[in-house]
């Protein structure tokens, strides 16, 4: 779904912005635009605040209200097909597909995952309960009210029991069942300041990994392995899969000490970049949930099998999922 042309940004300035200039603020805290651009905005009236068009003047107070308004809006196309996989008065599973951010980005703001669930259940509120990253696809819980959403937040894992995802590696994976407990936590020296990696004084994390099948493929050797977390960290799985010697097939961040994640985002990525990668997503799917509703008597499992189409084409001898 294409964004609208004419796009209405909103926000609230932050206590900490409270008697600064509003120019200030937002070159401070929204950097996808320069200084100049900011003040070029300013001067043709597409910044308000509280209702009332600012200018180069204007001061900052906790709490006003700032609408930016975008001309000839463009963001990059995303998938926004999903699947509902269950549905009640109060929440919503569905499996999100690889490639579309679950909230809002630098570049993308209108279809963000969150916001497409909410056009498409007309659920105005309908509110992520956790995260999957933008290349992850697979099963989210959704409550659909921002009540239901506030009950269950912080005890969430009294109702999303267990999360099982699918990771296909390259190599032969050398244990049948394996936790891995390495702490994890960003490195302020590594010049990809996203990634996540293993420090004694990181934050603890802990994933057990089923090898499910190993097989060739084009004279390569693959493992299928579930991943079962037992937290929830920032890039839990991948990282520790990373950390083990066998990052997930096509992971731009942790495989090729992040060469490629850098490279798309100074010029792109080739159709050769793909093909070394392995796909253009990488293959890690969050496929199976366990769910105890308040009042259900009993736990539900839910899965979802609609993996990117490489990583299906790759599995597609295999019916053990």
């Amino acid at each position: 779904m294409k964004a609208p042309r004419d796009m209405y940004f909103e926000s609230e300035v932050r206590p900490e912005q409270n008697g600064r200039p509003l120019l200030d603020s937002l070159v401070d805290r929204f950097t996808y635009h320069s200084r100049e651009e900011w003040i070029d905005r300013f001067e043709r009236g597409l910044v308000s605040v509280n209702g009332v068009v600012a200018n180069l003047e204007t001061i900052a107070h906790k709490g006003d209200k700032v609408v930016y308004h975008v001309e000839n809006y463009e963001e990059p196309e995303v998938p926004t097909d999903f699947d509902t996989v269950f549905e009640d008065d109060e929440f919503i599973l569905v499996a999100k597909p690889a490639g579309i951010p679950v909230h809002h980005t630098g570049r993308i703001f209108y279809n963000t995952f969150a916001s497409v669930v909410r056009r498409a259940t007309d659920c105005e509120t309908a509110t992520p309960m956790h995260r999957l990253d933008r290349d992850t696809g697979g099963l989210m819980l959704f409550a659909k009210y921002a009540e239901t959403a506030a009950r269950f937040q912080k005890n969430l894992d009294r109702i999303l029991l267990r999360k099982f995802y699918l990771a296909v590696v390259r190599g032969d994976f050398p244990h049948q069942e394996f936790r891995c407990d390495f702490p994890l936590r960003e490195d302020p020296a590594s010049p990809l300041r996203v990634k996540m990696f293993r420090f004694e004084d990181g934050k603890p994390c802990s994933t057990v990994f089923r090898k499910l099948v190993v097989f060739e493929r084009d004279g390569q050797t693959y493992t299928v392995l579930e991943c079962e977390l037992l937290t929830g960290r920032k890039h839990q799985i991948r990282a520790h899969l990373a950390e083990l010697g066998f990052p997930i097939v096509a992971d731009r961040l942790y495989a090729q000490n992040g060469f490629y994640y850098d490279k798309l985002a100074r010029e792109g990525l080739t159709e050769e970049d793909y093909r070394v990668l392995g796909a253009r997503y990488h293959m890690l799917y969050a496929y199976k949930v366990e769910l105890r509703l308040p009042y259900w008597d009993t736990p539900r499992d839910f899965k979802s099998v609609n993996f990117p189409t490489e990583m299906k084409n790759l599995l597609a001898d295999f019916a053990i999922f």
